[in-house]
């Protein structure tokens, strides 16, 4: 039976009980009435509820919604009767103003859960004495004061059961999360959205930022030492041996305090006995050129125990050059008679409805290629199957081999070939007969899972298992820690117990400079880099200027290291992404930097440079769907008050989570400290989707209903310095509704360097006079911010002035 029609036979059954007493106290009223309205008959669950909540000295008897806080329930004892006026008995709204002027007993309720809803921004007051029921906007967003508005009475249990699908469809469970309250008594039925922003109004945005051809090869070069280097097989030991950082380094620059960074992979270690790759069960850190003979080992052990190897680790985090490096530097001599078949699940997309057939594929062509073993050759063929040629022999047909050898030659062939038809079959008695003839170890690889989705990855594992169990192979996997933590308590992974890793993140910033390095050391050794394309603008002379420039910056440039390590948030990739993006840079004058080193110095790269290079990348201006940086500041209603709703939720998280389990802090928790500041819950839940889609919250569960927040190194860098940053406000603010007219008519698309500042002080004070939240109520000052805004802004009209007195 559905919710609905439960609840409708329980109100009725309720009405037509006898429950007369008039001197019921409240906390009787709320066990005999007001329980089993909100319980058996409304669809809510006590997970959804808060009863007793405290409030600024207060409690408030029931508080519906988790983690939104819908409504708030002011329970009266049932002898407190509501007077109506004579009448209004059967009229189902009444204005609010005639229902208080009507007795005390009306106006003393109403005074008191309309504080509880101000106080603490919960759009819907509910006020029950177990017989009547009144519903009203508490806190609005149309405009109206509350005590202006209307509410909707319910006069009786009679009533309720009579009209049931009305009741149901203002406050049960899935009516107060749709907001049918507010639609039914507010002035607008949603919040209204906000203006048009200025990028609406531009032709061909985003548009592109045209570089020039020295800039166009400078690309094509860190794109190649940077990136791809690493995703190709032939990459040399060396760069492996140089370019390889040790996992789990804790970062010097992260915005988020060191213990928050500490148990990334705390809970999962806690459960699963997880191990990390990066050090011994000892504290002393690994030393370079130091093997790890636990996970060596391991690899030798798993052929045994039948158990496949995971590396546990988020996506970018460096899971492919470590198993690169582990594999050809660390487990190089237990791995000189082995043959590995490496499977990059990123780059094989076109053909991952068929696992089992790709694995095969890659075995074939790897035997071939690397072992000149082609397992579908005919002496080859014989040699795997001569038990079963002998048991033929042997059989009611051998005798044919003498007697009708043609005879015999077709039955056997039939033979071999109903044994090849089983390909999977094939492949496997195939390395068993390598390994037992050749002595050669197998090891099989699948890389790069955790760029799809849980059910594939979860789908992938099973197939990896069915193989470490039943193959002569070592499997080596790479999940992503929420996939695994949720496949182990309720998925596939719960019938395994397979080996497992923890690959943590390494500094960014050293990296960033092996790579640099190596690439200069090849240009200084071979006067090339490894696999240097011809026909460039570019010499290795300003190539090696270029790099000595970059090397320079990230060993001792502390604000860029903190940007490119925190908006990063431990995922390298993304990590040499931004450096890839800023180098050739249309935003980024190449020839400068060449000239100034032609000229003996070398040049130093201002933070604002590359801070323009990754707001903008490809594009004239800023947009929010391709840059990897995200507007703080964008609204989802008509409302300036929500321009400061995200900070103000990264800061809150931040805060308050430091004292909380691995840093989460409950979502509903958050919902409570912002609603009290004024904000809807929509606009809440808009902003908490849009941090998570950002990555600037890391979400302890898919299940919303029990998740807790934890904000990330990028969440804490966004609220506490890019805010601060001209260069960012500049990016953002053709991407900001302006709820004010007067403002948004001067927010134009302008280019010069003091046209810009002219518009960022315009942007500016437009937010001080949005900004309305005491400074005690929350963590986040946005006085603080704009005042440090300021300084940055006056600091790029000295460098404009500078740059303007040079050139006259």
């Amino acid at each position: 039976m559905a919710d609905y029609d439960r609840g409708r036979e329980e109100m009725r059954r309720l009405a037509t009980q006898e429950i007369t007493a008039g001197d019921m106290n409240e906390a009787t009223t709320r066990l005999a009435l007001i329980d089993r309205i909100l319980l058996d008959c409304l669809g809510w669950v006590p997970e959804a509820i808060v009863c007793e909540e405290h409030q600024s000295g207060d409690y408030l008897d029931y508080v519906l919604g988790n983690p939104e806080r819908l409504a708030v329930v002011e329970a009266k004892r049932e002898g407190k009767h509501f007077e109506i006026p004579v009448g209004s008995e059967k009229d189902r709204e009444l204005s609010l103003a005639s229902f208080t002027e009507q007795s005390p007993i009306n106006k003393a309720a109403i005074d008191q859960v309309l504080g509880y809803s101000l106080q603490g921004g919960i759009p819907v007051a509910i006020l029950c004495n177990g017989h009547q029921v009144v519903i009203f906007l508490g806190s609005r967003q149309d405009g109206i004061p509350p005590m202006q508005g209307k509410a909707v009475l319910f006069h009786s249990l009679s009533d309720m059961a009579d009209n049931f699908s009305e009741l149901w469809d203002l406050v049960s469970r899935p009516a107060l999360a749709a907001g049918t309250v507010r639609r039914k008594l507010a002035r607008r039925s949603q919040l209204p959205p906000p203006p048009e922003r200025l990028s609406s109004r531009l032709p061909g945005y985003p548009g592109f930022r045209q570089r020039s051809e020295l800039e166009t090869d400078v690309k094509i070069l860190a794109e190649l030492f940077l990136l791809d280097l690493i995703q190709e097989e032939e990459v040399s030991d060396d760069f492996l041996r140089e370019c390889y950082c040790t996992s789990g380094a804790l970062s010097q620059y992260a915005m988020v305090s060191k213990e928050i960074l500490r148990t990334r992979y705390a809970a999962a270690t806690e459960r699963a006995h997880i191990e990390p790759v990066s050090s011994k069960r000892t504290a002393k850190p690994q030393k370079r050129g130091e093997k790890d003979r636990r996970l060596s080992g391991d690899l030798l052990a798993s052929a045994l125990t039948r158990r496949p190897l995971i590396l546990l680790g988020d996506v970018g985090v460096g899971k492919t050059i470590f198993l690169k490096h582990f594999l050809r530097v660390d487990a190089a001599d237990l791995l000189e008679n082995a043959s590995i078949f490496y499977i990059d699940f990123l780059r094989e997309s076109a053909l991952l409805d068929d696992v089992r057939q790709l694995i095969v594929n890659t075995i074939e062509s790897t035997l071939e290629n690397e072992l000149g073993i082609e397992i579908k050759e005919a002496n080859f063929v014989r040699a795997v199957y001569n038990k079963e040629i002998n048991k033929f022999k042997k059989g009611i047909d051998g005798s044919l081999e003498k007697t009708d050898p043609p005879r015999f030659a077709a039955l056997e062939r039939e033979m071999l070939i109903a044994l090849l038809a089983n390909e999977l079959e094939h492949v496997r008695r195939s390395l068993e007969h390598i390994r037992a003839t050749r002595g050669i170890e197998f090891v099989l690889i699948l890389d790069n899972i955790d760029h799809h989705e849980d059910a594939f990855q979860e789908r992938v594992f099973v197939i990896g298992q069915s193989f470490s169990e039943t193959w002569p192979v070592s499997v080596f996997m790479s999940l992503r820690p929420d996939t695994f933590y949720a496949s182990k308590k309720s998925g596939s992974l719960t019938a395994y117990q397979p080996r497992i890793f923890a690959v943590e993140p390494p500094r960014t910033d050293q990296v960033i400079l092996k790579r640099l390095r190596f690439a200069l050391h090849q240009l200084a050794t071979t006067g090339r880099v490894e696999s240097f394309p011809k026909g460039l603008a570019i010499d290795s002379d300003s190539l090696s200027a270029y790099l000595e420039m970059m090397i320079e910056a990230f060993e001792f440039n502390s604000r860029l290291k903190e940007l490119v390590d925190n908006l990063s948030s431990g995922n390298i990739r993304q990590a040499l992404d931004f450096v890839t993006t800023f180098v050739g840079s249309g935003y980024v004058s190449t020839a400068r930097i060449l000239e100034v080193h032609r000229k003996g110095g070398l040049y130093i790269l201002p933070i604002h440079e590359f801070m323009r290079s990754i707001l903008y990348g490809e594009y004239e201006f800023y947009d929010p769907r391709s840059s990897p940086v995200a507007n703080l500041l964008d609204i989802t209603t008509n409302d300036g008050r929500e321009h400061f709703l995200l900070p103000i939720l990264l800061a809150a998280c931040q805060v308050r989570g430091e004292s909380a389990p691995q840093g989460f802090l409950e979502e509903a928790s958050l919902f409570k400290h912002v609603q009290e500041l004024g904000y809807a819950p929509e606009q809440i839940d808009a902003q908490i989707e849009r941090a998570l889609s950002r990555k600037l919250l890391q979400s302890s569960s898919q299940d919303k209903s029990l998740r807790a927040l934890r904000i990330t190194a990028s969440g804490g860098y966004m609220y506490k310095r890019m805010l601060t940053f001209f260069t960012y406000l500049d990016a953002i603010v053709i991407d900001t509704p302006i709820v004010d007219p007067s403002v948004r008519q001067k927010i134009t698309v302008v280019s010069s360097i003091q046209d810009r500042l002219q518009r960022g002080e315009v942007f500016r004070k437009y937010l001080d006079d949005q900004w309305s939240i005491e400074q005690s109520a929350t963590t986040f000052s946005w006085a603080d911010v704009s005042a440090a805004l300021r300084r940055d802004m006056d600091e790029a009209a000295e460098r404009a002035h500078r740059r303007t007195r040079n050139w006259t």
